[in-house]
């Protein structure tokens, strides 16, 4: 009697013991997926997803799938399951778009290839190209995501309250930070420009590439042309503004392309310390006759006031790198 007494009394014990840890557990995941919900993107740890892909290389799971990408188990989050099928579509392309921007910044566009990112992700190469027909179309979609924020910035120079030498200024200010914050995203729109790319990018986010990169470009139009109507500036017929804005573009990107990836070039070294951005766009808008001239104004107190007023993040986040 005694035994089976005993024997009973554990078995209640063992079965309240294991409601308890359910409860325990669900409150667990609750939160969880709340912490998940704001927290930054996991994919952004490189410690938990660069051990993951060494790991992969080696044939083998993931060390760490939930950073891979990958969620092990049947049972979503309670938050996740109020998401729409196509918000969690979306997310997931996020996801990739994340590890695949890591390994650019790692292994440059020449090495990266979708094995590498199915093995980084932890998700199957059927999931990865149900997002991307192609390599050529994840670095597309990489290219657009860079064009967006940079449209992003164009639009907060041109909203700058000063003259429209100035909003030109605050062109070259957002077009510098957003070289040095995304240098891959910077040099990416080159290639997905190129035949190689566009005739193996999907058609919408061609189409999507196209939209993006007229819209910047009429954004800049719009400043020399105002600058041409309000006299601060006097049209050529050989110095249209279709040229100005064309010239502009190129100065800033050769200038950035070339501090930011050949810095060991003594041309590029031995200019470190000065602001080589202003300096470069005082001698081409001077030549354009763009007023007032820098010998009219003090364009070093414009930049550092652009700075402030509008890119402070950006400025604070620059800091942060170095």
């Amino acid at each position: 009697m005694k035994w089976l007494f005993k024997h009973i009394v554990s078995e209640w014990q063992q079965r309240l013991l294991h409601h308890l840890r359910q409860m325990q557990g669900a409150d667990l995941v609750a939160g969880v997926c709340q912490a998940a919900d704001t927290a930054t993107p996991l994919p952004s740890d490189k410690r938990l997803w660069m051990a993951s892909e060494s790991n992969s290389d080696r044939g083998h799971k993931p060390l760490f799938p939930l950073f891979a990408g990958s969620v092990s188990g049947t049972q979503d989050c309670l938050l996740s399951q109020r998401k729409s099928k196509a918000e969690k579509i979306a997310e997931r392309e996020q996801q990739l778009l994340d590890i695949a921007h890591e390994l650019l910044n790692r292994d440059g566009f020449a090495d990266f290839s979708m094995d590498k990112l199915v093995r980084v992700s932890g998700y199957s190469k059927g999931t990865l190209y149900n997002h991307f027909s192609s390599k050529e179309d994840c670095l597309s979609a990489l290219c657009l995501r860079g064009m967006t924020m940079m449209e992003d910035m164009f639009s907060r120079a041109a909203a700058f309250d000063g003259t429209p030498r100035e909003k030109i200024l605050a062109m070259n200010v957002a077009y510098y930070l957003y070289a040095n914050l995304q240098p891959t995203l910077s040099l990416a729109v080159l290639s997905a420009k190129t035949p190689s790319f566009t005739e193996k990018t999907s058609a919408v986010r061609s189409e999507l590439i196209d939209e993006l990169d007229q819209r910047i470009t009429l954004m800049v139009d719009d400043i020399f042309r105002n600058a041409i109507e309000q006299g601060d500036l006097q049209e050529r017929s050989e110095l249209t503004v279709e040229l100005m804005a064309f010239i502009s573009w190129a100065q800033a990107f050769g200038l950035n392309a070339l501090m930011t990836t050949a810095g060991d070039i003594t041309a590029v070294s031995r200019t470190i310390g000065t602001n080589v951005a202003l300096i470069s766009c005082n001698v081409l808008l001077d030549g354009m006759g763009l007023k007032p001239l820098s010998s009219q104004w003090d364009y070093q107190a414009s930049w550092k006031k652009i700075e402030n007023e509008i890119f402070a993040a950006e400025v604070a986040q620059l800091a942060g790198m170095k």
